[in-house]
């Protein structure tokens, strides 16, 4: 009886003190939250997002350094295999992952990415039904590359990417535009020209659907050789399975190499009044065929 009573005049102070029967209230929410955050096993969150982005997209994808983030999210660094013969696995640090918070409770609801790319910053919003905005910013092109790589490509890497209806065999349809800075081609000694080529500041812009890309607008300028065209690819699996049809205009100026110019003259393409060459370049990525 005495516990009976002295509860009953407990509760009686505390509702009786509107303000502090709050704070307690939401302190004990924010606690309760808290610790379920803080105990909150991310490895188990982590490794459930890897399986499903690699069924997704046929990607090999390891996650390390895990951790939840407030008020809902994830954080890690996330490992992408190599794509190609040449190239190097992909590291995104610090890779952060939350809600769109406007379509989280929608029929299509969406997520956003952040975080360090080779040297620079990748953004990204990924939409379950296959939407896609992707922003990249001062990305270094030679970290993609082996070191030993015959042939590389030297640059910084700026633009964006929009698609929808994006599927795992490679399906959707969008468009692009990218720029790269301070371009440059190595190892061309082997061909006959300077092993370090300069094609200066490089802008293309285009649209895809499906796998067929269209390359609206190519020009690079501020280089060892002014270029600009444009054309289609026809996306294979492999380089042989890749079909080209580009068309292109190469201008020769004062800082064009002497054997780049006897190159041209090789293809048997006349120059034109201003002394630009123009060139259909067709067959497949593997074998070009230049007329």
């Amino acid at each position: 009886m005495k516990r009976a009573i002295i509860s009953r005049i407990g509760f009686a102070w505390l509702a009786g003190n509107r303000r502090l029967f709050i704070a307690c209230l939401l302190l004990f929410c924010f606690s309760a939250a808290l610790s379920f955050w803080w105990f909150f096993p991310a490895e188990l969150l982590q490794r459930k997002f890897l399986q499903l982005a690699m069924q997704a997209t046929g990607l090999q994808l390891r996650g390390k350094e895990a951790s939840l983030l407030l008020p809902l999210g994830m954080k890690f660094d996330l490992e992408i295999g190599s794509q190609g013969e040449g190239l190097t696995d992909v590291e995104i640090e610090g890779l952060r992952i939350t809600p769109v918070w406007g379509r989280l409770l929608s029929a299509d609801p969406a997520a956003t990415m952040r975080g360090d790319l080779a040297g620079g910053r990748f953004a990204a919003q990924v939409g379950r039904s296959g939407t896609l905005e992707l922003q990249l910013q001062e990305i270094d092109l030679l970290t993609f590359q082996r070191p030993d790589n015959r042939y590389r490509v030297s640059g910084r890497l700026e633009g964006r990417l929009s698609a929808d209806q994006l599927t795992e065999n490679g399906g959707g349809r969008g468009d692009f535009t990218f720029v790269v800075d301070a371009a440059r081609l190595q190892g061309l000694r082997r061909l006959g020209l300077p092993d370090a080529f300069n094609l200066g500041f490089i802008q293309t812009t285009g649209k895809f659907n499906q796998r067929r890309v269209s390359i609206e607008r190519f020009v690079a300028s501020e280089g060892n050789l002014e270029v600009s065209g444009g054309g289609t690819f026809l996306i294979g699996e492999t380089p042989e399975r890749t079909r080209l049809n580009l068309n292109l205009r190469l201008h020769p100026d004062a800082t064009t190499p002497e054997s780049l110019r006897e190159l041209i003259q090789l293809t048997g393409v006349r120059p034109t009044a201003d002394g630009s060459y123009l060139l259909r370049v067709g067959g497949t990525l593997a074998k070009p065929v230049v007329r």
